[in-house]
């Protein structure tokens, strides 16, 4: 066997053996870096998470005490020993069992309204004046709980204890059966009960962690925690986080420079009774708290340090085992080199066995050597075959395009189907492309025109048309074009002839999703205008006929209802009132449908002139006053630029604001507020009037529709309260009319705020100096 040439360039062996070596200490130090983070961010979480469930183990336990004292003390006051006993021994005993089945209560006692002690338990202060103590001036007043204090003259009475006597009141007015004063209902809570939840909760956190917990009131004043800092003033940072409400774990420092975790949180939250908000914090040395981490640091750089030793040992010895055989293949190859430029018959190649690698690779070389003739005669016969195959493809291609062509033939006979089914539709439907170029139309056009389609096909809209009708239809085609679907009505003179007629624009995609066209249905509406004319007509004639015996009726009523045929029994003026209350309603009705018709029929008259918008404001506010009292609700008006003067119609102004506040009133809750602002656009020109309410809302579903005719919440509150459902389709008109424009906004169970803007008149002064100043 040849022996292989020296060459400049280093051995595979020493190779494999650093470059292993080098991953395996790159491997096990990224490994020891990842765990020694995500183990310090575990032990620091775990420690936060100890501490904070410690703070609100506290923070609960101290808010069920309280809860428990204002549920006693309620109870207490609705005994009928406590308010209504003559005897104050009996109210005494139950004092006593009281304070017998909760010690923590360190004096219970029931003051009358002056100040003087009934009774309390063991007769402790019994006929003491107490007139001027906190816990009776507020429990006279409402249930009440007082903070931390001390109290001198109850001490003296108590038994000693190492631990100064300290104080949480909780106090209620007490009421007899018939509702006069009895008393106020006082009691005295021990601090201590606040150590014992201590020793019960925290004392195995204090053994284990060194967690010290302190309760501080709203200045900082320590009421519970490490003697030395008992009844003094704290400034940490977890105080002011725990008084914003928020619960959480903070890192600061304390006493020098000793660092803690710190947990906070806050009593007295989201309580449907008097209580008082504490801060609860929890701290721990953070030294303390990350010992565990510290350990476990130790232990995985030792643990490092010797696996990275014995992976290193390992990767050399496998490196040296790898390249052997490597190096083995690498000399046969150089000795076939050798014997092929001799052009000598080269050797067997050698099949390695040492490891699998290695003998796939000798088995792979072998195997194309051996394969290279069997390639070269397979070229051969394929070259043979190949005529073969592209006759075989040559049929298979007639074959397709035999389908191919019945396809087509199907395909225009669909084509045929749907052509005949557009051209016998009644209505005029067309397909144009982005520049408004008639592709498609339908033969309905020559029944209603007398135009063949191909005389369409390739011209635009406009040349069809003319400008005068396209002008009305250009701002639709925008949208359409835009992606929109667009429906709406018309008339215009077309052909010579008055057109009715309703128009649907569809946008049309193409493949990468942008609109290339759109299509266009045309319904010739004529006879349903004629319809809709003729029943305008006779519905002004049925309002006109009933509203002069409506107002003669309703005349009538009020003048029996207000004494001039004399004194009427309670039941019929009921009944009266009943009937004028439904006759108004009817006659607000034919007024709303009469203007409907002067609407449609353009006859609406408008006369404009200058008015300040403040007069006009008030006016409608004194006009339904009086329905506002009836709900028992209150409309409040912030004059604000009330002598801006707008150019309007007076009486349809009071029209739509009348409408708007009797809305707002009719769906505000009793002992509601309506509320009407006014805001100014100097960019615009324009006044706002903004009418609001605190009432039910209006739905989501229903906001578009909140401006039709006869539109109303199909619900019982708004059945309830009546309508006809034409007042704000009227008020938008009216606002249109005068260049003005009429919008809302709603949130359900919140309320609804409708507002209208005005174009100013060109009389008003416009600088912001002078509108600032009349502000």
């Amino acid at each position: 066997m040849a022996t292989a040439k020296s060459t400049p360039y280093p051995r595979l062996t020493t190779l494999l053996t650093l470059g292993v070596s080098a991953v395996v200490l790159c491997t096990v130090l990224s490994a020891l870096l990842l765990v020694d983070h995500f183990a310090k961010n575990y032990a620091q979480k775990e420690a936060e998470q100890r501490l904070q469930q410690v703070a609100w183990q506290m923070r609960d336990a101290l808010d069920q005490v309280m809860q428990k004292s204002v549920s006693d003390v309620q109870l207490l006051s609705q005994l009928n020993e406590i308010k209504d006993g003559k005897d104050p021994a009996d109210a005494r005993r139950i004092l006593d069992h009281l304070q017998h089945n909760f010690p923590d209560y360190a004096w219970i006692g029931l003051a009358d309204p002056d100040g003087k002690v009934l009774a309390s338990t063991k007769g402790m202060l019994e006929g003491q004046d107490v007139s001027k103590r906190p816990w009776f001036i507020e429990g006279k007043k409402a249930l009440y709980a007082g903070d931390y204090h001390p109290a001198l003259l109850l001490q003296k009475l108590l038994p000693y204890s190492i631990d100064p006597w300290r104080f949480v009141d909780v106090s209620i007015p007490v009421y007899r059966s018939d509702g006069t004063m009895r008393g106020v209902l006082g009691v005295h809570l021990s601090w201590n009960w606040t150590r014992n939840l201590v020793q019960n909760i925290l004392a195995p956190a204090d053994k284990q962690y060194a967690a010290e917990v302190l309760v501080a009131r709203e200045d900082g004043t320590v009421l519970l925690g490490p003697l030395k800092m008992e009844e003094t003033k704290i400034t940490a940072n977890s105080l002011k986080l725990s008084r914003s409400g928020k619960s959480g774990v903070t890192e600061e420092v304390w006493e020098g420079s000793q660092k803690y975790l710190t947990a906070y949180t806050m009593t007295g939250q989201a309580r449907n009774y008097p209580a008082l908000q504490w801060s609860i914090l929890v701290r721990q040395p953070k030294d303390v708290a990350m010992a565990g981490l510290y350990n476990l640091q130790r232990e995985i750089m030792i643990s490092g340090a010797i696996l990275c030793v014995v992976l290193a040992l390992l990767a050399s010895l496998m490196a040296r085992r790898m390249s052997s055989s490597l190096t083995k293949l690498s000399s046969f190859m150089e000795q076939r080199t050798q014997t092929r430029s001799a052009q000598t018959a080269p050797p067997v190649f050698p099949v390695v066995q040492s490891f699998h690698e290695a003998y796939l690779l000798s088995t792979t070389i072998a195997g194309m050597l051996e394969k290279e003739e069997q390639y070269l005669k397979k070229i051969e016969r394929s070259n043979q075959d190949l005529e073969a195959t592209v006759v075989e493809r040559t049929r298979e291609i007639e074959l397709k395009a035999s389908q191919l062509e019945n396809a087509l033939q199907e395909q225009r006979s669909v084509q045929s189907r749907l052509q005949a089914i557009a051209d016998n539709l009644p209505c005029i439907i067309t397909f144009m492309d982005r520049q408004e170029r008639y592709i498609f139309v339908n033969a309905f056009v020559t029944t209603e025109f007398g135009v063949k389609p191909h005389h369409l096909l390739g011209r635009t809209m406009r040349e069809v048309v003319g400008d005068d009708f396209y002008k009305a239809h250009a701002p639709h085609v925008r949208a359409v074009l835009s992606g929109e679907r667009v429906s709406f009505e018309g008339e215009g003179n077309l052909n010579k002839r008055d057109y009715y007629y309703q128009s649907v624009y569809v946008p049309a995609y193409n493949d990468t999703g942008e609109v290339d066209g759109f299509y266009a249905m045309s319904f010739d509406i004529a006879d349903r205008k004629r319809v809709e004319m003729m029943m305008n007509e006779f519905v002004s004639m049925v309002s006109h006929e009933l509203r002069t015996p409506l107002t003669s009726i309703n005349g009538a009523l009020r003048l029996v209802a207000a004494g001039v045929a004399g004194q009427i029994p309670e039941k019929a003026q009921e009944l009266i009132t009943v009937a004028m209350r439904n006759g108004d309603r009817l006659l607000h009705l034919i007024n709303d449908i009469l203007d409907l018709e002067k609407i449609a029929s353009g006859k609406m008259e408008f006369s404009f002139q200058l008015s300040p918008i403040g007069p006009l404001i008030q006016d409608a506010i004194n006009t339904n006053k009086a329905y506002a009292d009836q709900y028992g609700v209150t409309m409040i008006y912030q004059e604000r630029y009330a002598d801006l003067l707008v150019n309007v119609d007076r009486q349809r102004v009071a029209q739509v604001l009348a409408n708007l506040l009797s809305n707002a009133i009719k769906f505000s809750h009793k002992g509601g507020e309506v509320e009407v602002t006014v805001e100014l656009n100097l960019e615009k020109q324009r006044v706002k009037v903004m009418v609001t309410d605190h009432g039910c809302g209006i739905p989501t579903n229903f906001h578009s529709k909140i401006f039709q005719k006869f539109s109303q919440v199909d619900g019982s509150n708004t059945r309830k309260k009546g309508g006809t459902g034409l007042g704000l389709n009227i008020c938008k008109t009216i606002m249109e009319k005068m260049d003005g424009s009429i919008g809302f906004t709603s949130t359900v169970d919140v309320g609804s705020q409708f507002f209208f803007e005005l174009p100013l008149a060109e009389a008003n002064t416009l600088n912001s100096a002078s509108l600032i100043e009349g502000n």
